[in-house]
């Protein structure tokens, strides 16, 4: 019985650490907001506005709040999905790394109720201020 608490135990920390090995216990950013006539996000923005300098990055945070974890940082000129937004913060989902484009996200058809973000690409939270409206 031990060994069967060990392997619980263990899938439930794979579980909630991202890929980078940080914990992830922020707030999934939810889709379908607008209703199941809309896409589950229902825009894409571009990371802009904000001075460029070199190494600039917008900090992805794993909660709607500066205060908190960041869990990713997207450069300037970055394509996002827009999800949920929360007073002053944009939900994001967004490609991870080369291997995925920005219509690998499966956010671009409805949904028929809200419900949180589940993959495959990344998600977080960005201060809306900084994100440039491309479409939707």
């Amino acid at each position: 019985m031990n060994s069967l608490a060990f392997i619980l135990s263990t899938a439930l920390i794979a579980v909630s650490t991202t890929s980078d090995g940080i914990e992830d216990n922020g707030r999934v950013p939810y889709v379908g907001m607008e209703g199941p006539e809309a896409d589950a996000c229902p825009g894409i923005g571009r990371i802009a506005r904000f001075a460029p300098k070199k190494g600039d990055f917008m900090r992805v945070y794993l909660d709607a709040h500066e205060g908190g974890k960041h869990k990713y940082e997207l450069p300037l000129g970055s394509l996002v999905w827009l999800c949920e937004a929360d007073e002053g913060w944009q939900g994001v989902v967004y490609p991870s790394g080369d291997k995925q484009e920005l219509g690998d996200c499966r956010v671009s058809s409805s949904v028929a109720k809200p419900e949180p973000y589940s993959g495959p690409c990344q998600y977080g939270w960005v201060e809306a201020k900084y994100i440039e409206l491309i479409a939707g």
